[in-house]
């Protein structure tokens, strides 16, 4: 199926076939892997409404400067009982401005939020222009072929983020460089062979784990090899289950059994798997449950790309998109367009039976596992 082909569905449609491969033709949702030594976090449950459990899967993106957007997301979270945000550039002028609105951002949340970043180093780094001295591309630690250095680069980026009153990093970079032709990765990722790159990953994650900042692994199942760039369309991983297997695989299994707190999947499609469901792996329970929660063990938080790049938005409605990804096993939808949109959507699918409260509480214990381990000190 090619990119093109997507934007045929109608509303309806989308949210039906989305159903029937979430959660099998009969609409259960037995699909979906449970999260394991729940009973602890039943209490917290019974004490959140409906509406504030799914304000918990969203994390958004403040589309304001720095003086605008303190005022203006207080209003927001009085609609939209947020989980998370994610911060850019623009919400930020200096370190001193930043501490104090990632304080005034958590006295505005019932439950911790989380407070999230894209600092990878090198060409993606939101807060290396407050220091002297930039942290390095992957690319260029991967070359040095030392755990050592990635864990040491990973401390220092947490250190920062952690001074600054932010918690979550969408780094490391899994993806595998494989593609010279590949942009949109290039030098992000730690190298071209599968085994420095999870080497590199793995030490990373744990260089973030022992500043207590969470790590969301990125981008499942591997972005390194598309000639595509998902902030504008849809990518394609051309490749099949044997390349997959010996390849792309590898660095999200050393992530996983590293203890990364989340993966983020992509705006991928991969037409050589035959058991793919010819949907994006952000719309798919084959990708998402088959594959990353059953095969490769993980039971962290699964975190979409951003729901605001033209790989969805050109081709799906914000209500499709944001339940889409969380019918086929998403615990948190990532910078939705228009939050209140997205909000409202997943509250009506609840009302109409598209998902139960238990399908709900598979996501919210972990996400709960996650804010009790590194945000509840």
């Amino acid at each position: 199926m090619t990119p093109s082909t997507f934007s045929k569905f109608t509303a309806l449609a989308f949210v039906v076939l989305i159903t029937i491969f979430a959660f099998g033709a009969d609409t259960k949702n037995d699909r979906i892997v449970s999260s394991n030594d729940n009973s602890q976090y039943d209490y917290w449950l019974s004490q959140l409404t409906i509406e504030e459990k799914i304000g918990q899967l969203l994390m958004i993106r403040l589309p304001w400067n720095a003086k605008e957007a303190s005022p203006k997301v207080r209003e927001l979270m009085k609609d939209v009982p947020v989980g998370g945000i994610a911060l850019f550039r623009d919400n930020m002028e200096n370190a001193g401005q930043i501490q104090k609105f990632t304080n005034d951002l958590q006295a505005l949340a019932r439950l911790p939020l989380f407070i999230a970043i894209d600092e990878e180093g090198g060409r993606v780094s939101r807060i290396g222009k407050f220091y002297d001295k930039p942290t390095p591309p992957a690319y260029e630690i991967g070359k040095k072929g030392d755990t050592a250095i990635a864990s040491a680069n990973a401390r220092v980026i947490a250190q920062r983020l952690a001074k600054l009153g932010i918690n979550m990093n969408f780094a490391p970079i899994a993806d595998i460089w494989s593609n010279p032709d590949n942009t949109v990765i290039g030098n992000r990722a730690f190298g071209k062979k599968p085994d420095i790159v999870g080497e590199m990953v793995e030490a990373t994650v744990r260089g973030f784990a022992s500043e207590g900042v969470l790590s969301v692994t990125k981008h499942f199942p591997g972005h390194g090899d598309t000639k595509e760039d998902s902030h504008n369309q849809l990518a394609i991983y051309p490749h099949g289950r044997e390349r997959f297997n010996q390849t792309e695989a590898l660095p999200f299994i050393k992530a996983s059994k590293a203890g990364t707190d989340a993966i983020m999947v992509g705006h991928i499609i991969t037409p050589a798997f035959k058991e793919s469901d010819s949907l994006p792996v952000t719309f798919s329970n084959f990708w998402m449950q088959d594959i990353l929660r059953r095969e490769i063990g993980f039971d962290g938080l699964i975190i979409t790309d951003g729901l605001d790049m033209h790989a969805l938005t050109d081709n799906y409605t914000a209500a499709q998109i944001v339940l889409g990804t969380f019918l086929a096993g998403a615990d948190i939808m990532l910078m939705p367009v228009n939050p209140r949109v997205a909000y409202q959507a997943l509250l009506d699918g609840y009302k109409s039976g598209l998902f139960d409260e238990n399908r709900l509480n598979q996501s919210l214990r972990r996400i709960l596992k996650a804010k009790e381990k590194w945000l509840v000190r």
